[in-house]
């Protein structure tokens, strides 16, 4: 596992259009449903989640998931 990106606080911040990204992942959605419902282009929503994985300290989306429902 990759060591999380914080802020100034120490805080992992992730924005709104991250979060909404996170939130469909954890539901279950591919990247290209996320893309459909959010309305945005596959590529921006692939993106998103390589940002999210960077500061969050992961590689793989089951990690994302699995940190989400804990």
């Amino acid at each position: 596992m990759r060591h999380p990106h914080h802020d100034s606080e120490g805080v992992v911040k992730l924005t709104p259009a991250e979060a909404a990204v996170v939130s469909h992942v954890v539901r279950g959605l591919t990247n290209k449903e996320i893309a459909r419902v959010l309305r945005k282009s596959d590529l921006t929503v692939k993106n998103q989640l390589t940002a999210v994985y960077r500061k969050l300290g992961l590689k793989r989306r089951l990690q994302l998931i699995a940190m989400f429902r804990a």
